[in-house]
């Protein structure tokens, strides 16, 4: 009588262990377009010298600065032609301000029933299409202005005004001291898809600081062993902390957007294989999901693989959470 008590005792104690639901609180996941980018690996250069180029190409219309010449951060170096640049504009413009008036008229007619929505899409397709031509145009305007990138002292002049010059080609040369750049090497196949307006993100090895530096100068000529084309990157260095010959890390982005799945990173853990995973909540109960992560961003990872758009991502699981765990909301 006492070992069928004991018997039922113990199943009643197993099936409480096993009835046991955790209250979580979860998220949907979104996938979300991010801006792709190049991991580098770079040096620290600090002999002072700031070399100035163009974006685009195109013909020197005035030099507006003299060798010896102080200079401060912003002002104007050099000016290209800028006739054919303000035509391109103009044109992109219109063009833009005619699919803006279509789109309009059409979204009327649209809503009004009488128009299909494949040819409505199609106007909103070109709409959008002028719409990023005319900002193409006008960063290439912008783009025909040289200014200077530091504050400090002209030391050498390349070229004479109304020569041909070539995007990347180096114009002026600026020394500043308070400053360092970081060189990195750019692959041939993504020289041209850079975002040079985007600032680069750069981590020092020797001291673990994470800064951030703008592109200063794209090299016209690759490397003969590597093929890769030499970018250099400024960094405030007024501290005088960073020297030549320091080890960096640099993320330089690129044109265009990605979707990505993008999660807290607090929520990956490792199991006692080494393996990554997260919990993820399927029909009431918790599924240990081994995902594999990519860049950190921010206080987010990426995940390249094992999440999927709509996953129940559970966003507090108990220290005591299993794979298999009944759970609730």
């Amino acid at each position: 009588m006492i070992g069928v008590f004991v018997f039922f005792q113990c199943k009643k104690d197993l099936q409480e262990k096993t009835t046991t639901v955790y209250t979580v609180n979860v998220e949907k996941i979104k996938a979300q377009k991010i801006q792709p980018s190049l991991d580098l690996f770079g040096e620290i250069k600090s002999e002072g010298k700031h070399e100035h180029s163009f974006l685009i190409d195109g013909k020197l219309a005035v030099i507006k600065v003299k060798e010896g010449q102080n200079v401060k951060k912003g002002t104007v170096l050099a000016q290209l032609d800028r006739v054919d640049y303000n035509e391109a504009v103009k044109i992109a413009k219109a063009q833009l301000d005619e699919a803006n008036d279509q789109l309009e008229r059409l979204t009327k007619m649209y809503k009004a029933g009488s128009l299909a929505e494949a040819d409505y899409n199609k106007i909103v397709f070109l709409q959008q299409q002028a719409k990023s031509n005319y900002t193409l145009y006008q960063n290439k305007l912008d783009y025909t202005t040289l200014r200077a990138a530091v504050s400090g002292t002209v030391s050498k002049i390349w070229v004479k005004n109304g020569g041909g010059i070539s995007k990347g080609e180096p114009i002026i040369r600026i020394i500043n001291n308070n400053s360092v750049f970081a060189t990195v090497g750019i692959p041939e196949n993504k020289v041209n898809n850079i975002d040079y307006n985007k600032e680069c993100k750069i981590i020092i090895n020797a001291t673990q600081d994470t800064i951030m530096g703008k592109i200063t100068t794209l090299h016209p000529t690759a490397t003969l062993l590597s093929r890769t084309f030499r970018l250099d990157i400024l960094i405030d260095n007024k501290e005088h902390k960073y020297k030549e010959g320091m080890l960096c890390n640099v993320e330089v982005y690129e044109n265009g957007s990605e979707e990505k799945i993008s999660i807290p990173i607090q929520l990956v853990t490792k199991d006692i294989d080494g393996l990554n995973y997260v919990f993820v909540k399927r029909k009431g109960l918790a599924h240990k999901q081994r995902v594999f992560p990519g860049k950190i961003t921010g206080n987010n990872i990426i995940i390249d693989k094992g999440l999927y758009a709509n996953d129940e991502l559970i966003l507090n699981p108990p220290i005591n959470l299993m794979d298999g765990s009944a759970v609730k909301l």
